[in-house]
């Protein structure tokens, strides 16, 4: 049996990846579609998002917001809107 991997995001300690994962699946489904994170949340995923293979095109020039929104095969995901108004989806996934 695998020996579990702690995992910390900003302030908060994980015990294991999966737990992180299920804390981002929580949220994500807590929003209803187009709706806009809460700032508590807003802080959490832009440090989430510092974990992402490609955070630095996530980022662009600044984040505005985050918000939800359908995706591929009509998933549900986190979305950026960046500062000059484009915006551009993430996996959760990516950032644990």
């Amino acid at each position: 049996m695998a020996k579990a991997t702690p995992v910390k995001i900003g302030e908060v300690d994980f015990a294991k990846k999966g737990d992180a994962l299920e804390y981002l699946r929580v949220m994500l489904n807590s929003y209803a579609l187009e709706e806009r994170v809460s700032r508590d949340d807003e802080n959490f995923l832009r440090d989430a998002l510092k974990n992402h293979p490609d955070a630095n095109d996530k980022f662009g020039d600044g984040v505005d917001h985050f918000f939800v929104r359908r995706a591929d095969y009509g998933t549900r995901c986190f979305w950026v809107r960046r500062l000059d108004g484009t915006e551009e989806r993430f996996s959760y996934k990516s950032c644990v």
